[in-house]
C-alpha cells in the first residue's frame, strides 16, 4: 500500500507534464460551417473560421496571393484529414506574395480567416461557386510526398505510459520525450 501512495504524486506530476503538441493549431469558428454548406446555405459571411485541405492552385496577384484549396475535415491539431471525403473548395486570399513553389498543388494547408462574399469561378470546365476567406493566416504542413515517414504519424510528446504486470504485484511508469 505504501508504494502506491508514493507513486500517486509522481504520476500526477508526470501527467501534468503531458502537453498538447506544439504543432497543434487552435480551430476557430463553428465546426459545422464547411465550405460546401457556406455556399449552399448562403450563411457565414463575416465569421472567422479555420478550414484546411490540400492546395489545388496558387496564383500571385498584384497585392495578394490567391490559394484555391480542396477542403477536408481537420483533426485535433487542425491538420487536414485527406482520407475522408472533401468538404468543398474554397479560396484563401493572403495579403502579399507567397512563393508558389512552397504553396504548390497537393500540399496540406490550414487557413484561419474571415468568410467574405462567395465568388464564381471554374474547376476545369465546370462552373463553381467558391467561398472566400480574407484576413488569413496560413499554416503549411509537411509535404507528404517528400516525407520519409509519410505513412507513420508519431504520438505527441511527451508521452506517459503506465503498465501493470501479471503473476504478482508489479507495475511501471515510462516517460519519453
Amino acid at each position: 500500500m505504501r508504494p502506491a501512495l508514493i507513486m500517486l504524486p509522481i504520476l500526477l506530476v508526470l501527467g501534468g507534464c503531458a502537453t498538447r503538441d506544439e504543432n497543434c493549431l487552435e480551430v476557430l469558428g463553428p465546426s459545422g460551417l464547411t465550405p460546401a454548406n457556406v455556399v449552399a446555405l448562403g450563411q457565414g459571411e463575416g465569421v472567422v473560421v479555420t478550414w484546411g485541405g490540400v492546395i489545388a492552385r496558387t496564383q500571385n496577384l498584384a497585392r495578394e496571393t490567391e490559394i484555391e484549396i480542396i477542403g477536408y475535415r481537420l483533426d485535433d491539431c487542425a491538420r487536414p484529414m485527406t482520407s475522408g471525403p472533401p468538404e468543398g473548395r474554397f479560396i484563401a486570399l493572403h495579403s502579399g506574395f507567397l512563393e508558389p513553389a512552397d504553396y504548390r498543388a497537393g500540399r496540406p494547408i490550414t487557413v484561419t480567416g474571415r468568410i467574405a462574399s462567395p465568388r464564381d469561378g471554374r474547376v476545369g470546365e465546370a462552373e463553381y461557386r467558391f467561398p472566400v476567406l480574407t484576413e488569413t493566416r496560413t499554416r503549411l504542413w509537411p509535404d507528404p510526398a517528400n516525407s520519409p515517414q509519410s505513412s507513420w504519424a508519431p504520438y505527441p510528446r511527451p508521452w506517459l505510459g503506465i503498465g501493470i504486470g501479471s503473476g504478482g504485484i508489479g507495475g511501471g511508469v515510462g516517460v519519453s520525450f
